[in-house]
């Protein structure tokens, strides 16, 4: 605990704790690992108390022996806090019988069976039988807006979406109608929930009443197994679970980042993995418009380049590229460099201070750092002109669209000699060039560095499709076929590399300190240290935002033979 914080000693069950002035009694048993149950709290909103789950005795101080709820009551110097006597337990079996006495006994067939606090808290403070004789309450179920579907007879009226919506959001779609048990959640007349944080409000319900669209009926939470990642929707570069089964993306879920996130993300970052299945998407190797293999595709490219000097490869790249895949293009080529990004977009800015950036490049940052202030294609266009320029690398980056200077589509429909690699089957696939299929952020490994200039690892989460490789393992053998590369080596090798080159901007930098939640490089805008960018809630063991599936999949490591039959993958993923 900082020196700068006061400490407050009081006891929970007997064992003496240490909290913060001004903590509430669950907020200091959850950061000491003391769990209390709880549905409407939440570290992000206001409390509203009205769940009465988090029941606890207090055994000293005006209110002795009398239930408060947990998260509404606040630490004072030597509070007693009872949390499992049995007069405890029977307080919180009371709650949760009223809670289930309209609930329906569908878990079976509910979407949120597996990570539901209803169901975990059912077994653990659950009675074996009720006194509820009664027909239970029919609410309405309807969709609240494009993404959300509300199921009224599940909801147990804790206000999380309200207040997210009221808090968070500042858009106020929800209110609470009626009242007592006739009670549910609704929009206000004309006003469907369709900010640009409404998937939020699925992530933050315990029970099955709010559910993503898109997720309804698709796959069991307990068979996913979840990544941690970085969503390459723009440039805040949100922390997210990528959740797959059997080998497919099924769900991209927030992860907690206090320094980039908050507990949040936007719908549209939840909707890009989708871009990997496009029926567009560039599956197999091209020379000359015609598939060929991936080991073939990369002869035909070594020979484009060998013996060209350097000062005459030319490279378009984009704001997505990794930081590792634009070391390996500057080693590789000496020429101008181009870079595309994509237009500005939607921003939006919750209450929080939670930014769903306007700039939809997750990595200009990062470019910035590793090659300077590159221009959109000029000096480029000037070279091919000229004559200057021998082979262009074409990385990810379609000319074509508005975002290019149409004479310099043309110069490159012209050039000779071109080398793409193209996430979708574009028209320099379908040409002359060499084509590689490019790997989608959600199946290959690296680093973008956010606006903010905090670095951050997105990881495989899937396996690459057809003949598709890592760009990291396709620019490292052209750049053996140069000269430029001595080996192939992994991501984390690869970006060893760029520290000791740019030692000014990742000097000291290692994967494993970059770790889950990122790291602030020098001159960053937040400096806030790994260790302040989750909290205690993190850790819960219920709550679908804060564990989304599984652990994450085993990192395999370090020596494999690579796909394109060239050496061997060395160093750490």
């Amino acid at each position: 605990m900082s020196d700068a914080v006061e400490s407050i000693n009081f006891f929970i069950d007997g064992e003496e704790y240490q909290a913060r002035k001004g903590e509430s009694v669950l907020e200091a048993a959850l950061r000491n690992g003391v769990f209390i149950p709880h549905y409407c709290w939440h570290p992000g909103l206001s409390i509203a108390g009205n769940c009465r789950m988090c029941l606890v005795n207090i055994e000293s101080g005006p209110m002795s022996n009398k239930p408060q709820i947990a998260c509404n009551t606040f630490v004072s110097e030597g509070l007693r806090v009872d949390c499992s006597s049995e007069k405890t337990k029977t307080a919180r079996e009371g709650v949760l019988e009223f809670l289930l006495a309209n609930h329906p006994l569908d878990c079976p067939i509910c979407d949120q069976a597996g990570e539901c606090d209803l169901q975990q808290y059912s077994f653990d403070h659950g009675r074996s039988s009720s006194k509820f004789v009664e027909v239970k309450t029919q609410r309405p179920r309807k969709d609240l807006g494009p993404r959300i579907r509300f199921n009224g007879n599940r909801c147990i009226v804790c206000t999380r979406c309200v207040r997210f919506c009221n808090e968070v959001a500042g858009t106020g779609e929800l209110t609470v109608v009626n009242r007592s048990d006739q009670s549910w959640i609704d929009v206000f007349p004309g006003y469907p929930l369709d900010n640009p944080l409404s998937g939020c409000t699925a992530d933050l319900c315990p029970v099955g009443a709010l559910l993503d669209t898109d997720w309804i009926h698709t796959t069991r939470v307990w068979l996913l197994r979840g990544t941690k990642s970085v969503c390459g929707g723009c440039s805040t570069g949100c922390n997210v679970s990528v959740d797959t089964f059997a080998d497919e993306v099924k769900r991209v879920v927030p992860r907690e980042n206090q320094a980039v996130n908050n507990w949040w993300m936007c719908d549209r970052g939840r909707e890009l993995y989708k871009s990997a299945r496009s029926e567009t998407r560039l599956r197999a190797c091209k020379v000359d418009g015609a598939p060929v293999t991936a080991v073939a595709a990369l002869e035909k490219a070594s020979e484009l380049l060998a013996g060209v000097d350097r000062k005459k490869i030319g490279v378009l790249t984009t704001g997505h590229a990794s930081c590792e895949e634009l070391f390996l293009l500057d080693q590789l080529a000496g020429g101008p460099f181009g870079v595309g990004y994509q237009p500005e977009g939607q921003s939006f800015t919750a209450l929080d201070g939670f930014e769903v950036s306007a700039d939809k490049n997750p990595n200009r940052a990062g470019v910035a750092k590793i090659l300077g202030e590159p221009d959109e294609g000029e000096n480029l266009l000037d070279a091919l002109e000229a004559g200057q320029i021998e082979v262009v690398i074409v990385h990810d980056a379609t000319p074509g669209g508005t975002d290019w200077d149409p004479a310099l589509v043309e110069a490159l429909q012209g050039a000779e000699k071109v080398i793409a690699i193209s996430h979708d089957d574009t028209w320099l696939a379908q040409s002359k060039a060499v084509a590689f299929p490019a790997a989608h952020w959600t199946e290959k490994d690296g680093t973008w560095v956010n606006r903010k200039g905090r670095i951050q690892r997105f990881r495989a989460a899937v396996s690459l499709p057809g003949d598709t490789r890592p760009e990291l393992e396709i620019l490292q053998e052209l750049g053996r076929a140069t000269g430029a590369v001595p080996r192939v080596v992994s991501a984390g090798g690869v970006f060893r590399r760029l520290a000791a080159a740019k030692p000014d901007a990742f000097g000291g930098v290692t994967y494993r300190e970059i770790g889950y939640v990122g790291l602030p490089l020098a001159g960053a805008a937040d400096q806030t240290p790994p260790e302040e960018c989750t909290t205690y809630y993190a850790a819960g063991p219920h709550s679908r935002s804060m564990t989304p599936a599984k652990d994450e999949q085993t990192r395999l490591a370090v020596h494999r033979e690579s796909p394109l039959g060239y050496g061997t993958l060395q160093g750490s993923i």
